[in-house]
């Protein structure tokens, strides 16, 4: 309890800071932002975190709803629907709250989100009950890199971090946006290491068990701290009065696969141990979605 408020005062902190910042900057902006809200339909063909997955496709149909105040700071509501043709069930829902902050061509972000998925998920956050993460960027024009970080709250915490550049292209009258960018993610993995314990190998899942067959999983270094995939993506955003189109396709490349141990307990006979190394691949992912503002 004491980790978690110590926590949550680092973030309200560094909120403070944020917005005194953005008062002492308000005197060269001529015209104020407003206040307003979003709402917003969009659609992953599969979920994909750090460039791990589940065995099973996990696709969302996600409607949404935001409120920005123009102070910076914003809250938003998401109910991922599961979409896939062996399931079809609310999967996640979750509440985010954060703050933004623009100065000339620094961007900055706070934001902490707490996650509620159901007990059937396959996707391999299902096991975390929510995030805080920063993010900070500056424009220098031919390029913008960016430097990430967050905490993932599980039985045990996971702590990120991300390194990125990128660089957008504008056209139609600014109207349409392209946004290569390149994103190297680092982490711990305790999360997936909850996932593969409760998750992947559960007695739900006997297509994948055998039935009447127990497996039992362990990943001995989900606490180690690596780099754990690399990202390419091309979001597209497209401007229509109040509308916003967007269309984002990625590439994740993962990298130092995971050790896992297995306990597998039969039918009938005695149990016995196992160990293999988990087979990564590159995976190509999308999401399309469209917003309105009011």
């Amino acid at each position: 309890m004491k980790k978690m408020s110590k926590k949550i005062l680092l973030c309200l902190g560094f909120c403070c800071l944020l917005q005194t910042l953005k008062a002492q900057d308000s005197t060269e902006n001529a015209e104020p932002e407003k206040s307003h809200w979003e709402a917003g339909l969009s659609y992953l063909n599969n979920s994909v975190y750090l460039g791990r997955q589940d065995s099973l496709k996990v696709p969302y149909v996600t409607p949404s709803i935001s409120y920005y105040n123009k102070s910076g700071f914003y809250v938003s509501s998401t109910l991922s629907y599961l979409s896939s043709a062996g399931a079809s069930r609310i999967d996640l829902f979750e509440i985010e709250a954060g703050y933004d902050l623009t100065i000339n061509q620094f961007d900055g972000e706070i934001s902490v989100d707490k996650d509620f998925y159901n007990s059937q998920s396959k996707n391999v956050k299902s096991e975390t009950k929510g995030d805080a993460n920063i993010s900070l960027s500056y424009d220098f024009g031919f390029i913008k890199p960016s430097l990430q970080g967050g905490i993932t709250f599980n039985n045990k915490d996971d702590y990120s971090a991300g390194f990125g550049l990128e660089h957008s292209f504008f056209a139609l009258d600014d109207n349409l946006e392209i946004d290569p960018s390149f994103l190297i993610n680092a982490s711990t993995q305790n999360y997936y290491g909850s996932y593969y314990t409760k998750r992947r190998y559960s007695g739900k899942r006997k297509k994948q068990t055998g039935p009447g067959t127990l497996i039992n999983a362990y990943l001995p270094n989900a606490s180690e701290f690596k780099i754990m995939d690399y990202e390419w993506s091309a979001p597209v955003n497209y401007t229509l009065g109040k509308f916003l189109f967007d269309f984002t396709p990625t590439l994740a490349i993962p990298v130092n696969p995971n050790i896992v141990e297995l306990t597998v307990t039969p039918p009938s006979g005695a149990s016995y141990k196992k160990t293999r190394t988990e087979k990564l691949s590159n995976v190509f992912f999308w999401t399309a979605g469209v917003t309105y503002s009011f």
